[in-house]
């Protein structure tokens, strides 16, 4: 009886969409966690979606970093002190349905933001193409790499 007022479902296919990352104290700094950050989320551009065969995946063929400032918070002396901080976000620019062993990682452009790009001393992790969760454990792996040079803006 509830059938009538069902909708035709719609695949969604795979494509950049807005999210919401949360934003951890490791995006700033690892060893201190004496401190809080806000805005506690914020919303990134990521792929996702289905491809209509199953070893097929859809992952970012471009993606660019962003530098957001933040509000660093800390309590010293049962005082609150408020710092500016600035992380860095990783947005997907465009998407596409590939076999979960890429030949190529997805090209990184150049920020389009203000804020100077981070030194790193290290590059980032290559990219392996793997779970949602994988990706976005990339992402902290490269957040984590460049926040060190991040913090100061």
């Amino acid at each position: 009886s509830g059938l009538g007022h069902a909708e035709v479902a719609q695949q969604a296919v795979c494509r950049v969409r807005t999210e919401v990352m949360e934003v951890t104290r490791s995006m700033l700094d690892r060893r201190n966690t004496h401190f809080m950050l806000w805005p506690p989320c914020v919303e990134v551009q990521r792929c996702s979606g289905c491809c209509n065969t199953e070893p097929m995946q859809c992952v970012p063929t471009v993606t660019s970093s962003r530098y957001l400032q933040v509000i660093k918070i800390q309590y010293i002396n049962k005082k609150a002190h408020y710092d500016k901080a600035i992380i860095s976000v990783e947005d997907h620019l465009a998407c596409r349905c590939q076999t979960s062993s890429p030949n190529s990682p997805p090209l990184t452009l150049p920020s389009h933001s203000q804020a100077p790009l981070p030194r790193t001393a290290h590059p980032a992790p290559p990219k392996t193409q793997g779970s949602k969760a994988d990706l976005h454990r990339n992402d902290d792996l490269k957040r984590n790499g460049a926040s060190a040079s991040a913090r100061r803006p």
